[in-house]
């Protein structure tokens, strides 16, 4: 009983340590990621995942058992202006994995290249419904464009999940109203999960997403067990992005605990 109670001791506490190890490195801050940006280092980011506003003023018509979402915020235009940023902390060897709408695409692959970026693919993410534009038009869009760039060379690591390179087409059902956690362009974590698998370098990098939303990129790392920083400019959204990292260590700390 002795040993067995060391055991379990030493158990707890090397539990302990992976969850402190992951969520002392991991912050949501509020505010503008301009401005939060701009402490961080030079050259200590690993990827860049983010899915900022598209600058299409975007309005949405779903609805969830009342009024129409909220329009984003800073959505009125394209501001390439975090993008400077996002270059500067990106490291070399760096990603950045960013979504946009086909309207504005153009637009942003000309300032993601002119900030420095490699353009590497055009990703689809294939939402599986017709998602905005004219609702009684025809061809209705369902899909979304994702750059994947790179900041110098980025070699494909070979992991568990991808033994071969990750595909440019990714099909994933954009979560319901029921599911998006109150925002109108809340992206599937599996999805994301796909893209940070897809493009890891077997670094233990960290993952910044400086348009975080309602927090889905944070709970897609914290499954991947990679460290992250997000940044969110929406006050409600940055609270309901902590309260989803929480919810997600807690069930972190239960899936280890069960394991004893």
């Amino acid at each position: 009983m002795r040993w067995a109670g060391i055991l379990r001791n030493n158990t707890l506490w090397r539990i302990s340590l992976t969850i402190e190890r992951l969520f002392a490195n991991n912050i949501i801050q509020f505010g503008d990621c301009y401005d939060h940006m701009k402490p961080i280092a030079n050259n200590t980011i690993d990827t860049v995942l983010t899915d900022p506003p598209y600058g299409m003023d975007f309005q949405s018509k779903r609805s969830k058992n009342g009024p129409r979402y909220e329009k984003i915020v800073s959505d009125d235009k394209v501001d390439p202006l975090w993008l400077k940023q996002a270059y500067r902390v990106t490291k070399l060897g760096g990603a950045l994995i960013m979504f946009c709408d086909w309207k504005t695409s153009d637009e942003w692959k000309y300032h993601i290249e002119k900030c420095g970026y490699v353009m590497k693919s055009q990703v689809i993410w294939n939402r599986m419904h017709h998602g905005t534009g004219d609702l009684h038009g025809s061809f209705a869009p369902m899909h979304d464009i994702i750059w994947y760039a790179t900041k110098g060379r980025r070699i494909f690591y070979k992991s568990s999940a991808y033994d071969t390179r990750p595909k440019s087409v990714l099909s994933h059902k954009r979560p319901s109203p029921s599911e998006d956690n109150g925002h109108p362009t809340c992206k599937p974590v599996e999805l994301l999960r796909e893209l940070i698998k897809g493009t890891d370098d077997g670094s233990d990098g960290v993952i910044l997403d400086p348009f975080l939303g309602s927090g889905s990129t944070a709970v897609a790392c914290i499954k991947e067990r990679k460290r992250f920083i997000g940044i969110e400019i929406d006050k409600k959204y940055h609270d309901i992005a902590v309260k989803r990292t929480i919810a997600e260590y807690k069930k972190l700390g239960d899936g280890l605990w069960s394991k004893l």
